[in-house]
């Protein structure tokens, strides 16, 4: 197995840091892995508490253990997460060949870097695929087949929370969205990028038109462009404990609908060798991102179901492919 160097980005959240280096370090590998850890920089109006929290977050950087080597990159200025990723992952992916990537609101599974080492081995060099995830959807917003024989599934839209790519797929993307105007003049094309999700054609315009500032989309359109996919993981290997108001891009979200049970995750996945759309894991993940709304009664009932742990009996079924 080849062990891939780890990148953390992280700003001004010691608390959420702290914990995603400590679940990280008491991963199998760990002790094998050299870990990266980027520190965004002030902005020029920062208030005093958030310049202490930035130090704080610094300090914890620089305390993490568990790993073969621990490298802290402290940026002067601050950059942004777009070009804090866009920037990191290039410096390292282009010494290492490969690379791990976690944002500073992310627990990992103790099989975390198993399952990342071994899915980048066993994909590597294949073209049809740009990136392995670590999360997937929420699993009572997207089911598995009960008779789906694999543990990771083939997807048309990469996972940002917790991957992994090569440098040669990484150097495939275009991030200056010079393509955008072109590509918006075809219909046939947008139609096919928004298979992986009607947002997909409106994320890119909103971050052409400064609205958003993401990579991860830009990142989505390169998968698009070179007839890729990412592998996504039927049990996710990641928990987000971002969404609690404390971060630029988390938003808050109080039901716990991207926390996920890390005891589920398993040690040895089983792979799938072939590179194919499963029509049924293709439609749901689809259905997961409609822009179709339910009634607001619906949506009630919905509520009380899942807080019932039953399932809900509304459900919008928008589907790429026919049955």
């Amino acid at each position: 197995m080849t062990f891939a160097p780890i990148i953390v980005f992280s700003y001004n959240r010691p608390n959420h840091l702290k914990r995603t280096l400590e679940a990280l370090s008491k991963n199998e590998l760990a002790s094998e892995s050299d870990l990266f850890i980027y520190c965004d920089g002030a902005k020029e109006n920062a208030s005093e508490e958030q310049l202490k929290n930035i130090a704080q977050n610094r300090i914890v950087a620089h305390s993490a253990q568990g790993f073969k080597t621990v490298h802290v990159v402290e940026r002067k200025k601050n950059i942004g997460l777009a070009n804090s990723i866009i920037t990191g992952v290039s410096e390292v992916i282009d010494v290492y060949g490969r690379a791990i990537i976690l944002e500073d609101d992310l627990l990992t599974s103790p099989y975390f870097l198993r399952y990342m080492n071994l899915a980048l081995d066993y994909y590597n060099g294949r073209p049809g695929v740009m990136s392995i995830s670590a999360n997937r959807p929420p699993r009572d917003k997207m089911e598995i087949p009960d008779d789906y024989e694999y543990d990771v599934f083939v997807c048309l839209r990469s996972y940002s929370t917790g991957w992994a790519t090569w440098k040669e797929k990484w150097h495939q993307v275009d991030w200056s969205l010079d393509y955008l105007e072109d590509f918006l003049k075809h219909p046939h094309q947008v139609e096919a990028f928004n298979r992986a999700g009607d947002d997909m054609t409106d994320l890119l315009i909103m971050q052409r038109d400064g609205i958003i500032d993401s990579w991860a989309m830009r990142f989505g359109f390169a998968h698009f462009k070179e007839h890729a996919i990412a592998i996504l993981p039927c049990i996710s290997y990641v928990d987000n404990i971002g969404f609690d108001g404390t971060g630029r891009h988390s938003g808050t979200n109080l039901t716990g609908e991207y926390r996920n049970d890390l005891s589920l995750c398993v040690q040895n996945p089983k792979f799938v060798d072939i590179i194919y759309e499963d029509t049924r894991i293709i439609n749901a993940f689809y259905n997961r991102f409609t822009k179709k709304k339910r009634p607001l009664w619906q949506k009630a009932i919905n509520f009380i179901f899942r807080k019932l742990h039953k399932k809900p009996p509304f459900v919008i079924k928008k589907k790429v492919y026919s049955e």
